[in-house]
């Protein structure tokens, strides 16, 4: 048990990456403080993870994006708008133009991916973005292990498409 509390202090950027995915983007801005959140709440309830149930790493997947949907809620039901929409993009050590033509390929890829449905979505984040295997995503999306593979090269094939075509 000590080593994941070592390792769940050791994560933020992996908490706040789940977080910037899961929130909208109008509520991007409390990323880092909803990521901070789920690292407490993962310590606080880290008794409860069962080595059985699952991987860490989706229990900890699950548990922020648990966070964020919570956050989203009371926020919805308070009404409250954010003060800035602006999202701070990456930056790139190369030239200018290599980072014009990198910042045109990322808008395109998420023009697309904002095509695909939700499954289709989650599927390529999670192999993408988190690396996680056919067994974690099948245990994280509730899907079928035998399933994950057949629907994830669907989902892959559809965002090629929606890509050729954007491009």
């Amino acid at each position: 048990m000590k080593t994941n509390i070592l390792l769940v202090s050791q994560e933020l950027t992996y908490f706040k990456s789940v977080a910037l995915r899961s929130l909208p983007k109008r509520y991007l801005h409390l990323a880092e403080d909803l990521a901070q959140d789920a690292i407490l709440k993962s310590i606080e309830k880290i008794d409860q993870y069962d080595s059985a149930k699952g991987n860490f790493k989706s229990w900890l997947y699950r548990l922020t994006q648990n966070v964020c949907f919570d956050a989203i809620r009371k926020l919805n039901r308070l009404e409250i708008v954010p003060l800035s929409f602006d999202v701070v993009s990456s930056d790139y050590s190369s030239s200018e133009n290599a980072h014009a033509i990198a910042a045109a390929e990322v808008k395109i890829i998420r023009r697309a991916m904002h095509h695909l449905n939700v499954r289709d979505r989650q599927l390529i984040l999670c192999k993408f973005m988190f690396n996680l295997n056919g067994k974690e995503m099948s245990q994280l999306l509730d899907i079928p292990e035998n399933q994950v593979n057949v629907y994830f090269q669907r989902a892959k094939a559809r965002l090629k498409d929606l890509y050729v075509k954007a491009a």
